[in-house]
């Protein structure tokens, strides 16, 4: 399974798209096009896709594609052939450049408007197979963002025929991104593809005619691997590698380059941090936030490392300094509740928990929590919708079926549908006792005797203590 990374600059909740794929297909299919770079004497270089983003010639790919190279030229979806004349702007960070070409009359694509995503959005993406475009309807796994500028986004593709410079689109044919592929020195042969986000306010604003293109010979001597820019898209391929070592060599060489670049300090810091060099990390922090002052998820992973360091006021500052910036950063929320929670400050956690909302790893236990809360204070209803919601996020969440399952039989008097939900339970983990006792009392009280019998004697052998305690029990309600 190849893990294939989206590069996004921030994210907010969004709402799900409905508009069918075909439109997509039918919108975004003529806006592709494709890229070649060319060297000194006009021979290829590299190849990759690339999007028309505005009639007037524009053409929006990956820098990647133009390292080193003399010149260029684009082939679109009706396989005419236009020279690009030159580089209307370039971003080394994000990786993408936009191009102008000598031709009239393109078809684009509109450029959607800032929409970060969630979990499970689908989205478009397009690959040539031989003369023809087709689209693949991908989900989206995973998000990790880095900073106000950056995020990761997880397709987990089982295979990779992405092109440098592809474009994704949404569901409505607007394009959201581009892809470039980055490699993974030292590990020849070896890369990782990342997608570039894109909105209407992150590009550069156009002239009618625009002026002082940038020359193919202007961008040749940008080589990725001596930049600092490079060496942080180095040191985050080896953070998807889990190469810890490597990871800090890479963000030590970009910040010998750089030394006001917030994100490989944060880079640093997080590779730090997995060394369990947690004194390093909080440095490498402080100095993030300090360069850049917005930077929440700076102050989140603060609070992370703090906590490592048992300096539990300095914890509950930064993740509180987290939250005050972006007030949708959801882990920082948790976390807030989590400690709330330990120390039995039940509404304080209730309110960080409900703020926390759902589109975040954490999400199903936080309704477990919330639901915890709600049996704490005898609010049995709302504990049983919590538990159920908890389940409805992370299906195998053990813990909230357990709780779901107790709470049904001991304070709802539901012992059929306590059975549905402890056996669930046990199915899921096997050789826990609690679980078997609990499902043995409600089968037991849903007048399935056998059941529970079943139960008492796999007990027998897994926990004698609650074996023992079952039958006392089973005979006392006779």
């Amino acid at each position: 399974m190849l893990r294939v990374i989206i590069v996004f600059l921030m994210f907010s909740p969004l709402s799900p798209l409905t508009i069918n794929c075909a439109r997509a297909d039918n919108i975004a299919g003529p806006s592709i096009v494709t890229v070649v770079s060319l060297d000194s004497q006009g021979q290829p270089l590299r190849q990759g896709l690339g999007v028309i983003i505005d009639p007037r010639s524009l053409i929006l790919t990956s820098l990647e594609i133009f390292l080193n190279s003399q010149g260029g030229m684009i082939k679109t979806a009706k396989g005419a052939l236009h020279l690009i004349e030159g580089v209307v702007q370039l971003d080394r960070l994000q990786d993408w450049v936009l191009l102008k070409v000598n031709a009239e009359g393109l078809v684009a694509s509109s450029v959607s408007k800032y929409k970060a995503i969630k979990p499970s959005e689908r989205v478009m993406l397009p690959a040539r197979e031989r003369s023809q475009i087709t689209f693949k309807e991908v989900a989206i796994k995973g998000i990790y963002p880095i900073s106000p500028r950056l995020a990761l986004l997880d397709l987990r593709l089982s295979k990779s025929d992405v092109a440098s410079g592809t474009p994704l689109f949404s569901q409505a044919g607007e394009v959201m991104g581009i892809a470039h592929r980055l490699n993974s020195p030292p590990e020849r042969g070896k890369s990782s593809l990342y997608f570039l986000p894109l909105n209407r306010s992150q590009l550069p604003p156009v002239k009618k005619n625009p002026e002082a293109l940038k020359s193919f010979e202007e961008v040749a001597d940008f080589a990725r691997t001596k930049s600092p820019e490079g060496l942080f898209w180095q040191g985050m391929a080896a953070m998807v590698r889990q190469n810890w070592v490597d990871a800090v060599e890479k963000f030590n060489e970009a910040i010998k380059i750089d030394k006001k670049f917030p994100e490989a300090y944060y880079g640093r810091a997080q590779a730090r941090f997995f060394q369990k060099d947690y004194e390093g990390a909080e440095k490498d922090l402080n100095k993030a936030i300090k360069l850049l002052p917005s930077y929440a998820r700076a102050s989140f992973w603060l609070g992370k490392t703090r906590q490592k360091l048992g300096d539990k006021a300095g914890e509950i500052l930064a993740y509180e300094r987290a939250v005050k910036i972006n007030p949708h950063l959801s882990e920082a929320y948790f976390k807030l509740g989590q400690l709330a929670y330990k120390t039995k400050d039940f509404d304080r956690a209730r309110q960080c928990f409900r703020q926390a909302g759902e589109g975040f790893p954490e999400a199903a236990q936080s309704w477990w929590y919330l639901g915890t809360i709600a049996r704490i204070q005898g609010e049995s209803a709302e504990a049983v919708e919590n538990f159920k919601k908890a389940i409805a996020l992370n299906p195998q969440f053990f813990e909230a079926y357990l709780s779901l399952g107790k709470l049904l039989l001991t304070v709802g008097a539901q012992p059929q549908e306590a059975v549905e939900i402890l056996t669930e339970a046990v199915q899921q983990r096997p050789r826990h006792g609690e679980a078997r006792l609990y499902l043995a009392l409600a089968q037991w009280l849903s007048w399935n005797r056998g059941g529970a019998l079943e139960q008492y004697f796999a007990l027998q052998d897994l926990n004698p203590r609650l074996a023992a305690r079952l039958h006392q029990t089973l005979n006392y309600s006779r």
